[in-house]
């Protein structure tokens, strides 16, 4: 039923879950299972320079997060690739989600603020409203 199957991580614990539940459906459906991670920076900083630790800081972060679900996955039997993309969680999720042909999205349900979520919605929410796939939502 699912031949490509999409992980979307970030290091928090929903990910962890995230991660167990994508190499689960992948063993069980002999799927290839891509770890997406999107690296967003803040829109505004005061100069070069922050923007130049902010990005070395974050390449870090998810290659630690991609080495860590790799080994994971190994430790299973499945082969996993990490990718990490820079941009607006969503889209950057929807977007590659449609360019590597994914039959199943797996995503973390994400906790935002109550005003935040009523003005601009989570990134399951819009993940889950205008992706091409089936999305599952692991709690």
């Amino acid at each position: 039923m699912f031949s490509k199957i999409l992980a979307a991580i970030d290091g928090s614990p929903a990910s962890e879950k995230v991660l167990t539940t994508a190499v689960d459906m992948a063993t069980h459906y002999q799927a290839e299972l891509i770890a997406l991670s999107i690296a967003e920076l803040p829109e505004v900083v005061a100069m070069v320079d922050e923007v130049d630790e902010l990005r070395r800081g974050t390449d870090d972060y998810y290659r630690e997060i991609g080495e860590g679900a790799v080994e994971y996955a190994k430790s299973h039997g499945v082969r996993l690739r990490h990718v990490v993309v820079r941009g607006h969680a969503a889209e950057e999720i929807i977007r590659f989600a449609e360019t590597e042909h994914v039959d199943l999205i797996v995503l973390g349900r994400q906790g935002h603020t109550r005003i935040t979520r009523f003005f601009l919605g989570s990134t399951t929410d819009r993940v889950s409203e205008h992706c091409h796939c089936t999305v599952m939502i692991v709690k």
